[in-house]
């Protein structure tokens, strides 16, 4: 088992077009084992970072804030909190949202031709995260696993669903601009909702 998921690993960072394929004929549960292996491992690695973070900055506090130094330590609980429960909160997310994603993205498979089923869009999605999980707890270099991920995810469109590299694209493509556009929108409508609030405030 560990000896398969090492291999796994390897096969998808360096040789993905083909471990997609030896991947196929195994199961959703198959895919989502390894996919827990390595979200673990990366929540785990999250969590040192977490932790070390908020050494650091608990060092700095006499000498980086001086007077302001008491109320900073008011703030040491809240700290405390944060770094513990943020790494579970991004376990729990990543846990039961990969099948949201696996859901969202299956709606363009099935819109550029993908006839392949919804077991094979999750599978693809799961595996794709290999990148991410190894590479996503470092600091700055995290975005380095993020567009690993992303070629990973064109790569496993184009050989699990039978899709050119062009529908594939747009597969991971259009989806992300979707979500960009949703993500602007809504800033854009909170902020001109704060600006209405603040104009109503007397001056």
């Amino acid at each position: 088992m560990q000896g398969n998921f090492v291999e796994k690993v390897k096969g998808f960072l360096l040789k993905p077009a083909e471990t997609f394929k030896a991947t196929q004929s195994e199961g959703l549960s198959s895919a989502f084992q390894y996919y827990v292996i390595l979200l673990i491992i990366y929540s785990v690695l999250l969590f040192i970072v977490f932790s070390v973070s908020f050494s650091v900055i608990l060092s700095m506090i006499p000498t980086a804030f001086g007077p302001a130094a008491d109320i900073m330590n008011a703030f040491i609980p809240f700290l405390v909190s944060y770094v513990l429960f943020m790494p579970y909160l991004v376990f729990i997310l990543l846990l039961f949202g990969i099948f949201l994603a696996g859901f969202y993205y299956h709606v363009f498979v099935l819109l550029f031709g993908g006839q392949q089923g919804l077991t094979r869009t999750m599978k693809v999605v799961m595996y794709a995260y290999t990148p991410y999980f190894i590479l996503g707890w470092i600091p700055f270099v995290s975005i380095i696993g993020v567009i690993w991920s992303w070629i990973l995810l064109i790569i496993g469109f184009k050989e699990n669903q039978d899709l050119s590299i062009g529908k594939a694209v747009l597969v991971w493509l259009v989806p992300l601009i979707l979500m960009i556009i949703l993500i602007v929108g809504m800033f854009a409508v909170l902020g001109s909702l704060i600006g209405a609030f603040a104009s109503l405030v007397p001056k």
